[in-house]
């Protein structure tokens, strides 16, 4: 099932991309993946993205029905479903994501362990063809097959980049400062707490890992989280207007 469903499709779209250039590098064409899949997973990571920062953005008024209602689990949950639906979130649109992307990053990994592509005629759609040659030294300089340290610091500053962002969620209004609740429950703490350690310790992680394991890994963790950078960016632009939009309509 996993050969069928995400090792075999990702092998091929890797196999088309080294027959588009003929130079057939394999570095381009692990850039070239990277981007196709996030083009594929777009829709769901903006939507997953987008739920994410308005759960941030609604806590204070999730804290005030947990507050109002407490004791009474059936209304908080009603309430708390209702600020959902009222704000357009998907919670559990992250946790699809999540589902999709491991399976894909394992594929990617088994394409790549070596850090070059060979042929597997179990793996290659009759359509495809496997090119006659193929350029494990990437740009003309860089063994995929062997290990660079700079490739795991780069992983790390850009997974430590869009960690910190995502983090910060969306900038708070003057207004939405005011009715915030000084007073932090234990949750809102172990939350921003869990955060934080999440913003520095995947990046660490993600570092070492680029670092150890063949340079084809590390550069498609950098590609993809470039693109994931310039995506939350994208997302907290739109969110931000639609935000003030609301806010105009509302005076």
């Amino acid at each position: 099932m996993f050969n069928t469903f995400f090792l075999a499709p990702v092998y091929n779209v890797v196999v088309f991309f080294l027959n588009l250039f003929p130079s057939h590098d394999i570095g381009v064409a692990i850039i070239l993946t990277t981007i196709a899949i996030k083009i594929i997973l777009l829709k769901l990571n903006l939507s997953s993205q987008r739920s994410a920062y308005l759960i941030k953005d609604a806590q204070t008024e999730l804290a005030e029905i947990k507050k109002k209602y407490e004791g009474d689990s059936k209304k908080i949950a009603e309430e708390t479903m209702r600020i959902y639906k009222e704000k357009k979130i998907k919670p559990f649109s992250s946790i699809l994501v999540v589902l999709i992307q491991i399976p894909i990053f394992f594929a990617l990994f088994y394409v790549f362990r070596d850090g070059g592509v060979t042929l597997r005629p179990d793996l290659i759609y009759s359509f495809n063809n496997f090119p006659e040659t193929v350029k494990n030294l990437a740009f003309g300089f860089m063994n995929l097959s062997q290990k660079y340290i700079w490739v795991g610091v780069l992983t790390g500053i850009t997974m430590f980049i869009l960690s910190k962002r995502q983090s910060l969620g969306l900038a708070k209004t003057k207004d939405d400062k005011k009715t915030t609740n000084k007073k932090e429950d234990f949750q809102a703490v172990f939350s921003k707490t869990m955060q934080m350690q999440m913003t520095y310790f995947l990046p660490v992680i993600s570092g070492i890992s680029a670092a150890v394991l063949p340079s084809a890994i590390g550069v498609y963790w950098t590609t993809n989280n470039i693109l994931s950078l310039f995506q939350d960016i994208y997302i907290k632009r739109k969110l931000k207007k639609e935000g003030e939009a609301k806010r105009i309509e509302n005076k």
